[in-house]
């Protein structure tokens, strides 16, 4: 059987973690019977050698590519060596952590947060990309980032848009990719997070915690991503 890494670059809030378990454990979940997942902390662990691994995935955090800390600096470089001989495909943080590390600039979105059940719509690349096979467009995604790449780094492709977020997936050469939504998430996770966060959100604007909790809804679509990833990019 396939051997994944996941790389953690964050975990999940506490309150997340005591009802639904951690972002690991559900991309662990999206693996089960198909690959063996081992984790590895990038914030305090250290970077295993990756000739073991048939492909390394990265996951999302609550930190924030916008403050790049000594961790960040040594996981892109890291990924970017691996890449050249094993697929990696980068979550949100993950997507952006890539694109910063390829030349892209990361920003906080001046529109404040992209969170709840969202559509983006595949460029014909990412109609054509063998990570997005089989999704309609516009497609229904679970979001959750305040960053995000306004413009894709040099050389990549954008598989996928919004009006939010021009970037919502890229290529880069043929084992590298990145996307800025979730597909590990499901409606109870991304309501819980909404939950979990839902005193910033008000913050920003109040009423945006309620309006992101009514849009949340099933999206079926979102793990195939992850199963397309294992099916064309991981041998």
């Amino acid at each position: 059987m396939k051997r994944i890494l996941i790389v953690k670059t964050g975990s999940a809030p506490e309150a997340v973690r005591a009802t639904h378990g951690d972002f690991t454990d559900w991309f662990a979940e999206l693996l089960a019977g198909r690959a063996l997942a081992t984790v590895v902390d990038a914030v305090e662990g250290e970077l295993p050698v990756p000739v073991p691994y048939a492909g390394i995935l990265v996951t999302g955090s609550l930190a924030s590519a916008t403050r790049f800390e000594g961790w960040m600096e040594s996981l892109a470089a890291w990924l970017l060596r691996a890449s050249e001989e094993r697929p990696v495909l980068g979550v949100c943080f993950g997507h952006q952590l890539l694109a910063r590390a390829l030349g892209a600039r990361v920003e906080r979105h001046p529109a404040g947060p992209e969170m709840g059940t969202v559509e983006v719509e595949l460029t014909r690349e990412g109609e054509e990309d063998p990570l997005l096979q089989g999704l309609p467009t516009p497609v229904s995604v679970q979001e959750c980032h305040e960053d995000h790449v306004p413009e894709p780094p040099p050389g990549a492709v954008v598989l996928a848009r919004n009006r939010h977020a021009p970037v919502q997936a890229f290529a880069y050469g043929p084992r590298l990719r990145a996307i800025q939504f979730h597909p590990e998430f499901n409606e109870a996770r991304n309501r819980a997070f909404t939950l979990a966060e839902r005193a910033e959100l008000e913050r920003l604007r109040p009423g945006l915690s309620e309006d992101v909790l009514a849009s949340i809804r099933p999206t079926p679509h979102g793990p195939r991503v992850v199963h397309n990833w294992l099916d064309a990019f991981v041998s």
